[in-house]
């Protein structure tokens, strides 16, 4: 057989081989389906977790969009409580005044035993005559505010505001705010007269001490305060001041800017800032309180002050040769000795 008929040959033996029958076909066909329908039913059950993911989400949202309503009702008719609880406390405060001035006003006329009923010299809340007098003044001095450039004028003003408070701490949130403005004088006056006039145009009125405080605070102290006062208070040196001077210096900084540390940090502080030759010498010492510490730099300043004239008297010894500075020399020398 030719090559040509081998060839031949082996196409036909391959064509008849690709051949499946109909049953092999049926069978085929069979787990086809059968795959695309375990398909079809996973990506179903998919769908649906999705699905049930997504309405169970929905509802969590609109839970919470009504929890937000409610809250934000509730909000607002705490807002409005507070503002009726306000305007009846301002209400009270203002009869009250005019319940005292006219109750004063009637007793000023009325004989011994006959006083209007429920008179009695006292001010608002039984404060007694100790004080205020009759006409409802408090017998106490309230301090004057010009309202100058320097932050220290008001910072020292609200200080002595806040004791006389603490001395007094039956008055309204509104007597406060007359009395502190009542001695108001020069710019200070002409400004707050202005803000109260502003406020009453249409902004939130100013009803406690605190408000009235950080109304001030934000127009008479500089933003940089603090920042001014942590400086100084970090390159504070003793410089050519005595020991009670630079501590003095340093813990008025510390109060204005309000600093609170540990007392270690403030002896280190201290310490830091001493002259070099005093500090050395207190290095020595035990302390374990800012008092000790005080003493001990006390005494080693003293004692470097003598060391220093000591020196001056020998330096003069040693240059000036004229007999009598050389003897006033010796003099100074003896006293210092002898003062030692």
């Amino acid at each position: 057989m030719s090559a040509s008929d081998n060839k031949i040959v082996n196409q036909e033996n391959k064509n008849s081989a690709d051949i499946i029958t109909w049953r092999e076909f049926e069978a085929l066909r069979n787990e086809m389906r059968r795959e695309f329908r375990t398909q079809d039913d996973e990506l179903k059950g998919t769908v649906d977790e999705i699905k049930q993911t997504l309405d169970a989400t929905n509802e969590t949202v609109t839970g919470l969009a009504d929890q937000m309503t409610d809250i934000q009702r509730s909000i607002a008719d705490m807002r409005l409580a507070i503002e009726n609880l306000a305007a009846q406390q301002q209400q009270q405060d203002d009869d009250e005044d005019h319940e005292l001035e006219d109750d004063a006003h009637n007793a000023r006329g009325a004989p011994r035993g006959h006083r209007p009923r429920g008179w009695a010299p006292l001010g608002r809340n039984g404060r007694g005559q100790d004080e205020e007098d009759g006409l409802g003044k408090p017998k106490f001095s309230i301090p004057k505010f010009e309202g100058g450039a320097d932050v220290e004028e008001y910072l020292t003003w609200e200080l002595k505001i806040e004791k006389l408070w603490s001395l007094h701490p039956n008055y309204s949130e509104d007597r406060k705010i007359k009395l502190a403005s009542s001695e108001f004088d020069g710019y200070a006056l002409r400004w707050w007269d202005s803000l109260v006039r502003n406020r009453e145009d249409g902004a939130q009125p100013i009803r406690t001490w605190r408000a009235m405080k950080e109304a001030m605070t934000s127009r008479f102290v500089p933003t940089n305060y603090l920042r001014n006062i942590f400086d100084k208070l970090i390159l504070l040196r003793q410089g050519v001041k005595t020991i009670d001077e630079y501590y003095m210096e340093m813990e008025m900084l510390m109060q204005r800017g309000r600093v609170r540390e540990s007392l270690e940090m403030t002896m280190q502080r201290f310490l830091n800032g001493l002259k070099y030759d005093v500090k050395g010498i207190v290095r020595h010492y035990t302390y374990t309180n800012m008092n000790q510490l005080l003493h001990h730099a006390r005494e080693a300043e003293s004692h470097w002050l003598k060391k220093q004239r000591l020196r001056d008297v020998l330096r003069e010894l040693g240059v000036l040769h004229r007999a009598p500075s050389t003897a006033g020399a010796f003099d100074a020398l003896r006293s210092l000795l002898y003062s030692a």
